[in-house]
């Protein structure tokens, strides 16, 4: 039996209609969508229910509070977190140069949600550094702290468990808030130094010379790797999936495609000849 790969395809296809429902007219390649979806999902908080973690200290003024605790219940909750977000989601070749470095986002602190389904802007900003159980809640800086080196610091004293995986020993010397932001202009990486000396690998792992996140070309290639695998995987296993499916067994040559069930966070594949649906554990 002859059988043919569309599931590639089909995730292209999938990444061109979701950046054409976020972007209006964005006027794209098919053949960059997978890249430019991943390039957009850096800069998304994926909804997933997380613990929060408060830095030593922290406090909130007061009126802040009422858009911090609803921040928290939002985080808490698991709910979509891009109302308090930059308003340059809305731009597809917008690159958070804080997130991709340091990987840090920062939060708007209002309650008062605009036309746009943003919240109204604050000079001053809530930063967190998110992992996929827990919200590091960094504390509250202004709108000049994109290189602000204390940002580091606050981690590094807090959760040096968690930042232990960002440890290097190349033996660099300390750089200046000045110089990252320098770096952060030409699109350059630079390792962390922080106050006893202790040296991190930018914990966003940094930005390629577009000026986009490193992180958007690894999940791309990762992804591409991974639907191959998935492919060779069913081609050595399809007398088992063929059991399951007796119309499918019938004919001479099958096609696999793929369907994404975002409810349950699973690719599902089928046969398109005959929509015979299968997974593969993971």
């Amino acid at each position: 039996m002859e059988v043919n790969n569309d599931i590639l395809s089909d995730y292209i296809d999938y990444c061109y209609q979701q950046l054409n429902h976020e972007f209006i007219n964005c006027n794209i390649r098919k053949s960059d969508a997978i890249y430019l979806y991943q390039r957009f999902k850096c800069r998304i908080v994926p909804q997933r229910v997380r613990g929060i973690n408060e830095a030593n200290g922290f406090q909130v003024p007061e009126h802040f509070q009422e858009a911090y605790e609803s921040i928290k219940a939002d985080i808490v909750a698991g709910s979509d977190l891009r109302k308090y977000q930059s308003r340059n989601l809305k731009k597809l070749d917008y690159d958070d140069d804080i997130l991709s470095h340091w990987g840090i986002q920062h939060f708007h602190l209002s309650n008062d949600v605009e036309s746009d389904g943003f919240v109204s802007r604050t000079g001053d900003l809530l930063f967190i550094h998110f992992t996929n159980s827990t919200a590091y809640i960094l504390g509250i800086f202004n709108h000049r702290s994109w290189c602000n080196l204390d940002l580091i610091e606050v981690l590094h004293r807090n959760w040096p468990e968690h930042m232990s995986k960002f440890k290097m020993n190349s033996g660099m010397s300390p750089l200046t808030e000045t110089n990252y932001k320098t770096l952060r202009k030409k699109s350059g990486n630079a390792n962390i130094v922080v106050e006893d000396g202790t040296e991190y690998i930018a914990p966003g792992m940094g930005v390629s010379s577009n000026g986009a996140p490193i992180q958007a070309t690894f999940n791309s290639d990762k992804l591409k790797f991974m639907f191959n695998s998935y492919f060779e995987a069913i081609v050595n296993n399809l007398e088992q999936i063929l059991n399951y499916s007796a119309e499918s067994r019938e004919l001479s040559e099958i096609t696999i495609g793929l369907e994404l069930n975002g409810e349950l966070r699973d690719f599902v594949f089928v046969v398109k000849e005959t929509g015979f649906r299968f997974t593969i554990p993971s």
